[in-house]
């Protein structure tokens, strides 16, 4: 799996859950699990952008489209041929709401003209984005299909289904799953907080 956008998740997602004929669920059900699990606060990616440019004469920049909480900033002489952009001391500035602010001692160690690398965490989108980590990617199945399995125990305790599996055959389905999404979400960043 190299990237997967949401369709391609929802597929993996059937061939998990064995129902790509929509036996056990509608499509409805597993796309309403899928959204979930798209939405939990650990689906984020590495980001950078690189669109600012410092100048001394300013020091709050508006935060670019598409970074959520700055991880670190770096610098480089341009936006050209980079090959090692330096990280600068995070004394120099200060994640501020919807702006970066810097010190005014900054400008004594960052020139003019300097392209700004800023790396942060994004909040992936199910809409518009594709999850390319292999470990996002299974956590993201693994988490939808733990959901649909609660969906599951609510169909089974409303609509009595008469079928060969029991009900605590589904809660231990269900504990494995969930482990399953503990395990793989400790391997993931926890730097996302929402603002």
């Amino acid at each position: 799996m190299d990237k997967l956008n949401f369709d391609q998740t929802l597929a993996q997602v059937n061939i998990t859950l064995s129902d790509t004929n929509n036996v056990t669920f509608s499509p409805e059900e597993k796309t309403r699990a899928l959204q979930k699990a798209w939405n939990d606060s650990s689906v984020v990616e590495e980001y950078w952008d690189s669109s600012l440019t410092f100048d001394r004469t300013i020091s709050d920049y508006t935060k670019p489209s598409g970074v959520d909480n700055i991880l670190d900033i770096y610098i480089y002489p341009d936006n050209t041929n980079i090959t090692n952009p330096q990280k600068i001391a995070q004394d120099l500035w200060e994640d501020f709401g919807g702006y970066i602010r810097f010190k005014n001692y900054a400008a004594q160690y960052i020139e003019d003209g300097y392209s700004l690398y800023i790396k942060s965490w994004k909040k992936l989108d199910y809409d518009a984005d594709s999850i390319t980590g292999k470990n996002l990617q299974e956590y993201v199945i693994a988490l939808a299909s733990w959901e649909t399995l609660g969906m599951l125990g609510y169909k089974k305790a409303n609509l009595f289904l008469k079928n060969d599996t029991s009900m605590g055959e589904l809660v231990t389905l269900r504990r494995e799953l969930q482990r399953e999404v503990v395990r793989l979400r400790s391997s993931l960043p926890r730097a996302f907080v929402s603002v």
